[in-house]
């Protein structure tokens, strides 16, 4: 009965398009199991989390935005869309968050409109010229939304636009710590992109 159950709950999440929509997974919840079995595990750079990342960005969405496969002409390793799925750990892989990066500009921007129209305006933040930084406390949902937005550059030199969003458990620390004296992930935002 319990698999039947969290067959029908995935079955739930994916759409007519067969994109899965990341804003329906639940904190503290098994992770799909295909995100397992698809993923590669990796430790994320900046904040220390366990993650699978997901090599087929275009079997999600974020709400209504669809993502595609797509990688930035003459980029490097980095310039193209993709995801990673933060657990807490390998053995249990009970859902954390993510981190979504975005190079192709129209869907980044549908990230904003869709954030914004959801959640209502960010918390703006301060940041070098031309980029963005954003941050929303969705407390009714007990998560942070963080959405970084940078002018990148091409081996050509050409230039695109990043957008990066992450979606966290309020309260998760780096390194999933559960030591109150190690920085919280919001704690490390604000350091790297203090309030207006």
């Amino acid at each position: 009965m319990r698999n039947l159950i969290l067959l029908l709950s995935f079955l739930a999440i994916v759409s007519c398009n067969g994109q899965t929509d990341l804003e329906t997974f639940k904190f503290d919840e098994k992770v799909p199991e295909n995100i397992v079995k698809k993923g590669v595990q990796e430790t994320e750079a900046n904040y220390g989390l366990l993650s699978y990342k997901q090599e087929a960005v275009q079997n999600f969405k974020v709400g209504t935005v669809g993502l595609s496969d797509y990688s930035v002409p003459k980029g490097y390793d980095y310039s193209n869309n993709n995801l990673a799925v933060f657990v807490n750990n390998y053995q249990a892989n009970n859902y954390l968050g993510f981190i979504l990066n975005v190079v192709k500009e129209d869907e980044g921007k549908k990230i904003i409109d869709y954030l914004t129209k959801t959640y209502g305006k960010p918390e703006s933040r301060e940041t070098d010229k031309g980029n963005l930084a954003y941050f929303w406390e969705v407390s009714s949902k007990n998560k942070w939304i963080f959405l970084l937005q940078t002018q990148e550059s091409a081996q050509d030199d050409n230039k695109y636009r990043n957008t990066k969003l992450i979606i966290l458990k309020k309260g998760i620390r780096v390194d999933n710590s559960t030591d109150t004296s190690v920085f919280s992930i919001l704690d490390s935002f604000n350091l790297a992109y203090p309030k207006k």
